[in-house]
């Protein structure tokens, strides 16, 4: 594969981007559990109301018709005048996305709760309660993060291992033309590029690993133990999801700009597997979140006992 097909696939991926970010928003109203809407606690009852149903699609139309839209005129930027400027209309895509998707939430919360006042609807009981049970799921243990060490390892070992075949001129960038602006002399130092990149990605899913583990949990007063199962279980899946990305950005990414830079594979091929990988978390975050919902709350029901669970096993 060339650079000018690698090119056209990594701009097609971004392309992609401001849809998945859309549908993403998209969904959030319906990802929350039966005591909640648009962040504001309400009773199970409440998902039956007409103009609260018609809320909530209200916000899913009007959020996924500016994203359609916001995606047309990118598709339309990229045949009008290339890719570069495709490019960086899609990162002001996904940016104006989500601002416009929290501003409608916030529109519609704001309605939420005007409406719970007028139906005099009252939290009852307290969400925090304490359930106990060894047998509930849980997330990956902290030492699983040590994998990133042997990627970093297997980086380095593979740098210095191709070195007599990097070039004398090595690639360092290439615009979204395809075309390579941007070189460095040949030098040992640039074996640790890679790393450095791999290190930066490790900090950053190993602190959001810490945040999974130390989590709050978000308890129903009602079912105390289903709710507590729950939670456990869309935390295991988070930090399951976690690793498998971090793994997936370090070996499509990391591993890649090192091999580009060796001259062993095309330097395009690192934006094309990023975007690759980029897609596939996009996508995989929205599954979860669908599937699971927020805070588990799509999770399976199950009868459960009243300090723990009975019969429950992952998905």
């Amino acid at each position: 594969m060339n650079d000018s097909a690698m090119t056209v696939i990594t701009t097609a991926m971004w392309l992609m981007l401001p849809v998945l970010e859309t549908v993403g928003v998209t969904a959030a109203p319906w990802a929350t559990d039966r005591y909640e809407m648009f962040g504001v606690t309400v009773p199970p009852a409440a998902f039956s109301d007409i103009r609260l149903a018609g809320l909530r699609r209200n916000y899913s139309l009007t959020v996924g018709g500016f994203g359609g839209i916001l995606a047309l005129v990118d598709f339309g930027v990229w045949l009008g005048f290339g890719p570069t400027v495709a490019f960086w209309t899609a990162v002001i895509a996904l940016v104006l996305i989500m601002a416009f998707g929290f501003v409608w939430w916030q529109r519609c919360r704001r309605e939420m709760i005007s409406v719970k006042t007028e139906r005099g609807w009252k939290a009852t009981g307290d969400r925090r309660v304490a359930v106990i049970d060894d047998s509930l799921p849980k997330p990956l243990p902290l030492w699983w993060d040590l994998v990133y060490v042997a990627i970093i390892a297997a980086t380095v070992i593979v740098g210095y291992a191709g070195y007599d075949s990097m070039p004398q001129r090595v690639p360092m960038h290439m615009n979204m033309a395809g075309v390579v602006d941007g070189w460095a002399d040949k030098s040992p130092w640039l074996i640790w590029l890679a790393p450095g990149f791999e290190l930066a990605i490790v900090t950053v899913m190993v602190l959001g690993h810490i945040a999974i583990l130390y989590s709050g949990r978000l308890i129903d007063p009602h079912r105390p133990p289903r709710s507590v199962w729950r939670h456990a279980a869309i935390m295991r899946v988070w930090s399951v999801y976690t690793l498998l990305v971090g793994i997936a950005v370090m070996l499509g990414v990391g591993l890649t700009l090192q091999l580009g830079m060796l001259g062993m594979v095309p330097l395009g091929l690192m934006g094309t597997t990023g975007m690759f990988v980029a897609m596939l978390a996009f996508a995989g975050c929205i599954v979860v979140i669908l599937f699971y919902g927020r805070n588990g709350s799509h999770a399976d029901d199950v009868e459960v006992g009243e300090t723990g669970t009975e019969d429950e096993t992952m998905p």
